[in-house]
Parts: C-alpha cells; structure tokens; sequence
C-alpha cells in the first residue's frame, strides 16, 4: 500500500482524498483498523489535526467508523446506501437546463427501458395514481406541485428499473432536477408532460422497453428544444 506524502496546498483535502480513494478501492477492507493518527499523520507528512479532519469526514460519509478507545475501521460500502460517499463533493454550482436535458435523456432513457421490464404491477399502479395527480394539479393551475409530482414520476421509473445506480444517482441530483423541472413546466406549462407520461406508461405496461425508451427519449429532447426555442 503506497501512501504518497502531501506536498502542495489544501493539505487536508488531499489527506482526505488518499483516504477515501484507498477505501474505495477496497486497499482496506471491511473491518480492518486504520493506521493511528499518529501513523498517518508521519506518512502523509502533516499534523494529526489534518489526519482527525479527514478521518470524521470519511466518519461522516459513512466509510468509516471511530470506536472509543479502539481507532478508527473501515465500515461496508453498500452502493444502495452510500452512493454520497462515492462522489462526496460533486460541485453542482452553475449546472445548465441543457446539461440537465443531456444528463436526462441518457439516465431516464436507459431507466424506463429496464422499467419496462422489470417494474411489477403495483409499482406500474403507482406510476398511474402520479399521472393522475398530475392531472388535478394541472387542472387546479397549481405549477409547484404538478413539477414536484413530474420528478416524483421520473425518479420512480429509476428505482423501478431496479438497478440502484440509476436511482441513487437521480437522487443524489435530486436538488438539482427539482429547479430545472420547475424552470420547465413554468415555461412549457403541463400538456407536454401529460401526454408523454401516459405513452410511456402504456409502453411499460406492454413491456416494450425498446419503445419506452424511444418516447422516454422523445419526451426529453423535445423538452429541451422547446425550452431552448422559446
């Protein structure tokens, strides 16, 4: 195992970074003791303060755990529950509706095609009950809610795809996707999503995965030529 002394600046950031990355790698495995602070803070070359800084952010992420007493052992990474820990610090500032539309039409896509597949009829009836109430937000003018309800249906196609990357990785986005539907039904209103939703339903309910791709597909692209034509 190869620890490489800390040389530049944001010495405790580059602490953290070795570390986490070494368990992500599984360099550690599940249940073995870390070195001391004192051990890791001679092999990185910086004080034990930075050492204790890094090691309750890998605390904080789950990636570890600090027994009193004892040191600090490395916890079971479960991609289904700490997919934070995988990108920690994922810089979200200035992200566009186009990159949003993009990111979208590749994840959303993929998720309705597997969806199709392998959602189980109470979750197909899930789905149906979202439309549904999409419907009487749209009827009552009420764009806040019938946005939140427009991302409630697309994250459910992610988790019902049942792979957990897509749902987690939708769902760590998840702040990021709420302003960018906002922005988009304020602009387009709800007749497009309506529509696109119930095809890609019944497209699921058949399950035609190539066409739930195909509209899940369509529905995005044309979202954002709309949005980007307006």
């Amino acid at each position: 195992m190869e620890i490489k002394p800390i040389e530049k600046v944001n010495v405790g950031d580059k602490v953290f970074e070795q570390l986490r990355d070494l368990l992500i790698e599984g360099k550690w495995k599940q249940g073995d003791k870390l070195p001391s602070e004192n051990e890791m803070a001679k092999l990185f070359h910086v004080s034990r303060i930075t050492v204790r800084e890094a090691l309750h952010k890998l605390s904080v992420l789950g990636l570890i755990e600090t027994r009193l007493g004892e040191g600090s052992f490395v916890r079971k990474i479960e991609v289904s529950e700490n997919m934070n820990a995988l990108i920690p610090f994922l810089y979200l500032d200035n992200i566009s509706n186009l990159q949003v539309f993009e990111f979208r039409e590749i994840i959303d896509t993929e998720a309705a095609g597997l969806a199709a597949e392998r959602a189980d009829e109470n979750e197909l009836c899930q789905l149906e009950a979202i439309i549904n109430d999409m419907k009487s937000s749209s009827e009552r003018k009420d764009y806040k809610e019938f946005a939140k309800l427009d991302l409630d249906f697309h994250l459910k196609i992610s988790q019902f795809s049942k792979n957990p990357l897509l749902y987690q990785t939708n769902n760590i986005l998840r702040q990021v996707l709420k302003i960018s539907m906002k922005d988009v039904i304020n602009k387009m209103g709800c007749k497009p999503a309506l529509r696109y939703h119930r095809l890609i339903l019944d497209a699921m309910e058949k399950r035609d995965r190539d066409e739930a791709k195909r509209l899940m597909r369509e529905h995005i692209h044309n979202n954002s030529t709309y949005y980007y034509r307006s």
